[in-house]
C-alpha cells in the first residue's frame, strides 16, 4: 500500500439464528510503531429482521451421580421447551451404549411447548472410578442445533452380600391352601468366595415347620429352605384376620485366632 493511502476491509456476519438488533465488535491490529501492539475496535450495530424460528432450551443440563456401585442404575428427567414460534423437531440423540433415553425421534415439539424426558444411565458396562461423559442433542434450532448433557460421578466396585435370600417374604393362605397345609421355600445364594455355615433354622410359630435344621452353602451355591404350614394347628392358633411369623436362621460365621 502507497505511504498516505487506503483499504476497503470486508467483514461477513452469518445472521442464522439472530434478530432484532445486534452489537458486534471488530479488533483491528497493525504494525504501526507509534502502537505497537494496540488493538483498535470498530463496533458495527446491525438490525436484523425477525424471522421464524424453533428456540431449544433444556432445563437442567448436568447431573452427579455422586458415588455409585458397578451394575446400579440412576434416572434422570429433564424437560425440553420450545421457546421459539416455529415447530422444534429433537432429531437425533448421540449417547453411548449404557445410557438410554426414552424419546421417540424425531420428537416434534410445538412453540411455547415442553417434553419432559429421562435419561437411564447403566454403569454395569463401566470401568471402574471417574465418570465424566457427554450426551448430545441435535435439533433444528438454527443457533443451538446441538445441546451437551453431561454426566459425572465415580463408579466403586459393587458390594457383594455374603448371603442372597429370595424372596423376602413367603405368603400362605389358610382358604386357598390344601387341607393338609402347603409348602413355602426361600433360595438362599452364597455370593462371597467363602463357604458359610447355617447351624439352626427355627420359626416363631409351632404350625410354621422348617425341613432342615442345618446346611452348609458353598461360595456360589444355592439351597431352597422349604417350610411347611401345618393348616389344622394354624386355624386353631391364629385368630385374627392376618399374622406375622418369622424364621429364624443361625450362621456360623468363623472367626480365626493365631497364637
Amino acid at each position: 500500500m502507497s505511504r498516505g493511502g487506503s483499504a476497503e476491509l470486508k467483514a461477513t456476519f452469518d445472521t442464522t439464528g439472530y434478530d432484532g438488533k445486534i452489537e458486534k465488535d471488530i479488533y483491528i491490529k497493525s504494525n504501526d510503531p507509534l502502537e505497537q501492539g494496540v488493538e483498535k475496535k470498530v463496533s458495527l450495530y446491525i438490525e436484523i429482521e425477525h424471522y421464524s424460528k424453533p428456540v431449544i432450551s433444556i432445563f437442567q443440563n448436568e447431573w452427579n451421580l455422586g458415588l455409585i456401585s458397578q451394575g446400579d442404575k440412576s434416572n434422570f428427567n429433564f424437560i425440553i421447551e420450545n421457546k421459539g414460534d416455529e415447530d422444534l423437531i429433537i432429531e437425533k440423540i448421540d449417547t453411548y451404549e449404557h445410557i438410554s433415553h426414552n424419546l421417540i425421534l424425531p420428537l416434534t415439539i410445538s412453540p411455547e411447548e415442553k417434553h419432559e424426558a429421562a435419561l437411564t444411565y447403566n454403569s454395569i458396562e463401566h470401568e471402574l472410578g471417574e465418570v465424566r461423559e457427554a450426551i448430545t442433542i441435535v435439533s433444528n434450532d438454527p443457533k443451538r442445533a446441538v445441546s451437551p448433557l453431561r454426566v459425572k460421578g465415580y463408579i466403586k466396585e459393587k458390594d457383594k452380600p455374603a448371603i442372597s435370600i429370595w424372596p423376602v417374604e413367603i405368603n400362605f393362605n389358610l382358604k386357598a391352601d390344601s387341607e393338609e397345609g402347603a409348602i413355602g421355600k426361600f433360595t438362599l445364594e452364597n455370593l462371597g468366595d467363602k463357604a458359610v455355615k447355617i447351624v439352626s433354622v427355627k420359626t416363631s410359630a409351632d404350625y410354621l415347620v422348617p425341613l432342615d435344621s442345618e446346611f452348609d452353602l458353598k461360595s456360589e451355591e444355592k439351597e431352597d429352605l422349604q417350610v411347611i404350614l401345618l393348616k389344622d394347628k394354624a386355624i386353631k392358633e391364629i385368630h385374627e384376620e392376618e399374622a406375622d411369623e418369622y424364621i429364624y436362621l443361625t450362621i456360623a460365621l468363623p472367626v480365626k485366632i493365631s497364637k
